[in-house]
């Protein structure tokens, strides 16, 4: 092998290993995601806990090509900021993965009538999937803690979301 050969391949692998930490990024997937993340419409909803009512601006993923991107290949500082409601329509049993968020995500879900009977902490990984025992017709997507900071708790909460 010539040494300039030599060379080229050292500077290639090193570029290949540099490029190594964003490759979650690259996901052949992600330009999908990241363009029906970008097309969710955004509503105001509420959140109801005793006395106390939380209105927020949320991403609607009402298209099955909104709820399968979520916040796949969302950037950290994009969970931190928007929230995502997923409408089913009707009540159903699915659950949720993790395989291309990059932070951990809270998760509530709610009936028809809007009472929140679930809350859980999704964690990133590759396998697990995530959904409560019994059917829902909403999942509002949160970054971690933040049900906690609104002093929202499963069973003694409502989600309020306007009819379209």
């Amino acid at each position: 092998m010539s040494p300039r050969r030599a060379i080229a391949l050292g500077l290639l692998a090193a570029v290949l290993a540099l490029a190594a930490p964003g490759a979650r990024a690259q996901h052949p997937s992600c330009k999908r995601f990241r363009d029906a993340f970008a097309a969710m419409p955004v509503q105001m909803v509420t959140l109801e806990a005793g006395s106390r009512k939380v209105a927020m601006r949320v991403r609607m993923a009402l298209t099955g090509e909104h709820q399968a991107a979520g916040f796949q290949c969302a950037t950290k500082k994009e969970i931190q900021q928007h929230l995502i409601l997923f409408d089913f329509g009707r009540e159903i049993r699915t659950q949720f993965h993790m395989q291309n968020v990059p932070d951990t995500l809270d998760i509530a879900f709610a009936k028809a009538d809007g009472r929140i009977f679930a809350i859980l902490r999704m964690e990133p990984s590759p396998t697990a999937l995530y959904g409560p025992m019994g059917d829902f017709r909403y999942a509002l997507e949160a970054r971690k803690g933040f049900y906690e900071r609104q002093g929202i708790k499963q069973g003694e909460a409502r989600l309020l979301v306007p009819s379209p």
